[in-house]
């Protein structure tokens, strides 16, 4: 990776902004009676919670594939934590048609 990505693609989130940001969501999403204690506690393994906290301080959008689904109590899902902060998100063909991302196959 380091010798085919410039520098810079990769962004640090250990600052103490996005650390605070981090302790927001957290907190958030361990106090919310509609989760179960085990999506809780999944979520708190994953990197979704430093997603968000990331674009709650750098005003970032994130992509993912997963839908919004308040109703949900078995996952905390990322569109819902990220509507919870106001955080933009978009799924992933949003996210190619918006760059203008074309596909051309080559047969070898």
């Amino acid at each position: 990776m380091k010798k085919e990505v410039p520098n810079g693609f990769f962004h640090d989130s250990y600052s103490s902004q996005v650390s605070a940001a981090f302790a927001d969501v957290m907190l958030w999403v361990q106090q919310s009676p509609r989760y179960f204690d085990r999506a809780k506690a999944k979520f708190a393994t994953e990197a979704d919670g430093w997603l968000v906290a990331y674009s709650m301080v750098h005003g970032t959008v994130v992509v993912t594939n997963e839908q919004p689904r308040p109703e949900s109590r078995n996952r905390v899902l990322l569109p819902d934590v990220c509507e919870q902060f106001n955080v933009k998100f978009k799924d992933t063909f949003v996210m190619l048609r918006e760059l203008a991302v074309q596909f051309d196959i080559v047969e070898r």
